[in-house]
């Protein structure tokens, strides 16, 4: 996953209502779902996500169930090139810790993939305590709530991604960066799975989403 400039605003949508829907995959459970139905919800969940308080926040209104985080790869430290340092406001070279991992069911089969991503952290602007960088370091936890209310979610794009509507294929494409006190403490890729999509649709959108007048 790499990192996309804060300007970049194309869509790649494809063409959901002439598509092929496996449901084979992770399965079970998922619904078949016309594809007409298929553009609105990925549309409903794109809009949750840009204005969603935490990317978790949004998969857990959508799908109705917790979600944890479980790592991919471990976690390791390198440094940031010039447009990864322009948004997290650091100078080109420094290090961050590079985190990847899956959002999965908090209960439940733990093989279910919700969602990929891949987050760029400046540690010395979280101001952890003790604990709290046990946690982060445990991994189980998102970044955004680990951080708590003082995070504050700026979404740059969200955005349709080509290919197959299958429980495991992606879905949505997302960039972000997590702010504490209007700094940016990381930067976030989000690969959003078919999987929430095909599975369940909320009846109602949260208050965060609707339209203010």
């Amino acid at each position: 996953m790499f990192l996309i400039d804060i300007d970049t605003r194309a869509d790649t949508e494809h063409a959901a209502d002439t598509a092929t829907i496996d449901t084979g995959v992770m399965g079970a459970d998922l619904h078949q779902t016309g594809g007409e139905d298929l553009v609105d919800r990925a549309a409903r969940l794109k809009r949750m996500i840009n204005v969603a308080p935490t990317y978790t926040a949004a998969l857990s209104w959508w799908t109705g169930i917790a979600v944890r985080r479980a790592a991919r790869a471990p976690d390791t430290r390198r440094e940031v090139d010039e447009l990864e340092a322009r948004l997290l406001d650091v100078p080109p070279g420094t290090r961050v810790l590079v985190r990847e991992g899956h959002l999965v069911p908090a209960v439940g089969d733990p093989t279910v993939r919700l969602a990929a991503v891949t987050a760029l952290v400046y540690e010395p602007a979280l101001g952890l305590g003790i604990d709290e960088r046990e946690v982060l370091r445990e991994g189980s936890v998102p970044l955004g709530e680990l951080l708590g209310a003082a995070v504050r979610r700026a979404t740059q794009f969200t955005v349709r991604t080509a290919g197959p509507v299958r429980a495991d294929a992606p879905a949505l494409h997302s960039q972000a960066r997590l702010l504490l006190a209007g700094r940016p403490v990381a930067v976030v890729s989000e690969t959003t799975y078919w999987w929430p999509l095909l599975r369940r649709a909320p009846a109602t959108m949260p208050q965060y989403v609707q339209a203010v007048p």
